[in-house]
Order: structure tokens, then C-alpha cells, then sequence
């Protein structure tokens, strides 16, 4: 028979409001420094002047969040956000309760055959920016857990480009731990803005 008695550790949380009101207003505030991160992606002067197609861009940008990424809350910010069956352009911004802030790039479909060549030109840059490559098959998973991301910097460039070409889409992203916080909006319009000009510079 299941137990349903509670442990001393967690009556004591039952009994007070205190941790949930402290973390409701954390969530709030990572809500607030998202939209933050937002203007500053819109703004940035490589996101100006990306030659953008239209439909990328018309999905306005969105925040959501969450109690249950991995049974730990979450925040993220999709701009831009586009997304239509295997296609995809978007760049993501994710706080996860307990871990790290990440940004990541998502290429998926003809956006991603699109730009094949530029990422594969941008091995150098990438790995020398610190950015890690998704290399599972759920395009879904969003963290760093498990081997699921690898630095760009540990795989040689043959090998590199048959990332590139193992899936119809690509992830490429970087972590920010939390005691960046105060840091976290600048870094990851730095971020966003390296790889558009990677993208943009090498495109064919």
C-alpha cells in the first residue's frame, strides 16, 4: 500500500508559503528578464539587417512557461519563432529551475539545407564561440543532460559536417549558468547575433 504520510522535510514546505511565493516571484522576474532579452534580439543590428524570409518573421514573439520540464519549472522565449511541420527557424532562450539558462538556434527542413554550407563553414567560429551541437533525434529535448549536447570545439571538421547532415534539422546552443544571471541578456544577444552573421557572411 502506498504511503501518503509526509517526511519531516516535506512538511515542512507544506506548511509554509513562503518557498512557493519566493518562487512565484522568481518566475515572474525570469519572465520580465525574458522580455528584456526579446527587445534586445530585435534590435541587435545583425538581427536588422538578416535577409529574414518574410515567413520567418510574421509568428510574433512568444513566452511560456512551465512546472514540468524534467519535474522543474521553466521559462522560454521563442524569436523568432517559426515553425511549420519540418521546417523551422527559431532561436530559443530557456530558464530551467535548478540548472542554467540556453539559447539555442533551430534549424530544421529547407531553412536548414539552406544554410548547410555556412554552418559547415562556421566550424572554426562556432567552436571557437563555445557553442555545442544537439545530437540527439527528439528536436524536442531542450538541455544539457545526458550527452545530449557536444562542443563544437571536440569535433574535427569531417566529422562536423556529417552532423550537419545527419538529421533535417540542427541545433546548435549554448548554457549560461545562473550566476550569470545579471550578465544573461547581453550574452545572449551576443550569441544570437554571432550566428546570424556566421549564417549571413557564409551563406551561398
Amino acid at each position: 500500500m502506498e504511503n501518503f504520510e509526509l517526511t519531516a522535510a516535506e512538511a515542512a514546505i507544506a506548511g509554509s508559503p513562503d518557498i512557493i511565493l519566493l518562487k512565484n516571484r522568481v518566475m515572474e522576474k525570469v519572465v520580465g528578464l525574458l522580455g528584456e532579452v526579446h527587445r534586445g534580439l530585435e534590435a541587435a543590428d545583425s538581427h536588422v539587417r538578416f535577409p529574414f524570409r518574410e515567413e520567418w518573421l510574421k509568428p510574433s514573439a512568444k513566452i511560456s512557461r512551465g512546472e514540468q520540464y524534467r519535474q522543474l519549472p521553466w521559462v522560454m522565449l521563442d524569436f523568432p519563432r517559426y515553425f511549420s511541420g519540418k521546417e523551422a527557424f527559431a532561436f530559443r532562450t530557456m530558464f530551467w529551475w535548478g540548472h542554467y539558462f540556453i539559447c539555442t538556434l533551430h534549424l530544421g527542413g529547407s531553412v536548414k539545407a539552406a544554410f548547410r554550407d555556412a554552418l559547415v563553414g562556421s566550424h572554426e567560429a562556432l567552436a571557437g564561440n563555445g557553442f555545442q551541437v544537439y545530437l540527439g533525434d527528439d528536436p524536442w529535448e531542450h538541455d544539457f543532460e545526458g550527452g545530449n549536447y557536444k562542443p563544437i570545439g571536440s569535433i574535427s571538421l569531417a566529422d562536423w559536417s556529417v552532423v550537419t547532415d545527419r538529421y533535417d534539422f540542427l541545433k546548435i546552443a549554448k548554457p549560461f549558468t545562473l550566476s550569470q544571471w545579471g550578465e544573461v541578456k547581453n550574452e545572449v544577444v551576443a550569441a544570437y547575433a554571432t550566428l546570424l552573421v556566421l549564417l549571413n557572411s557564409k551563406a551561398g
